[in-house]
């Protein structure tokens, strides 16, 4: 399928697929009807497929409510931003204030915690708080008001939805793209906060297998990115199974930071 993956998100996000794009470029079928992605996170795979219609969702209110302020008044996002310096200061001044303010003011502030936190991670506390330390600013420069006027244009096209992946999919059909990216599963380490304190857990793939089995049966052609492939191909026969290395950089230290498999699972040939 023809792609443009020159636009760059307007997020960091943690387990973003950047890396890996013209592999996943390369396995999307032609979307007829609706790209959905029920974790959509920063969004990539939807900038690069550039469909005509789309379905971005996640858990993740904070994050939905920034890509809702950006599509429907980008200015009103970059004049805010463009307000607060490039420093620690600022930076734990704005992170004490999380989830206050208006919605331009608000997804600013989504922006700029989302710059210059440590490694693009969206972390909260027991209390919903964005807890995620100062990162530095050598991250790259801020979206100028350019790159969020070109990504509010694209986001023109998608409904934004702010609930459970079920949700997302349970009415796509057989013209339906689905892309999932659910956040991964790594045993028996504890939950902390990472993507929001009730964002998808091991407990719900069980739930995942269902709701995509029906929506594949509905005719939907699905693509599942998860690091427990063989745990969705067991319980979905017939799924395609493939893979790509992607090197980890969420690591705190360097030499945490390895290539590993990137697995991807799909209905269609």
């Amino acid at each position: 399928m023809t792609s443009d993956i020159a636009m760059r998100p307007v997020l960091r996000w943690a387990g973003s697929k950047r890396q890996i794009l013209p592999k996943l470029t390369g396995l999307a079928p032609e979307i007829k009807g609706r790209y959905i992605e029920p974790f959509c996170g920063s969004a990539c795979l939807f900038l690069a497929l550039h469909p005509n219609s789309a379905v971005l969702g996640d858990v993740n209110p904070h994050l939905i409510a920034t890509y809702t302020a950006l599509r429907d008044d980008p200015d009103a996002v970059s004049a805010i931003l463009s307000r607060w310096p490039a420093d620690k200061e600022t930076y734990l001044s704005l992170r004490a204030d999380f989830g206050r303010g208006d919605e331009a003011h608000q997804a600013a502030r989504f922006l700029y915690l989302n710059r210059y936190c440590f490694n693009g991670v969206y972390r909260e506390n027991l209390r919903g708080q964005f807890n995620v330390p100062y990162g530095g600013y050598r991250t790259g420069p801020m979206p100028n008001i350019d790159e969020l006027r070109d990504f509010s244009a694209r986001l023109q096209c998608a409904e934004l939805y702010c609930g459970d992946f079920v949700g997302a999919i349970e009415d796509a059909t057989a013209d339906d793209f689905i892309y999932l990216d659910p956040p991964y599963y790594y045993g028996g380490a504890r939950n902390r906060g990472e993507y929001g304190w009730n964002a998808f857990a091991d407990a719900d793939v069980e739930r995942l297998i269902d709701a995509i089995a029906a929506a594949s049966d509905r005719g939907a052609r699905i693509l599942v990115s998860y690091n427990r492939a063989h745990v969705l191909q067991k319980a979905l026969p017939g799924w395609i199974l493939t893979y790509a290395p992607v090197r980890r950089s969420v690591a705190g230290f360097a030499n945490g930071r390895r290539s590993v498999r990137e697995y991807q699972l799909r209905n269609y040939q």
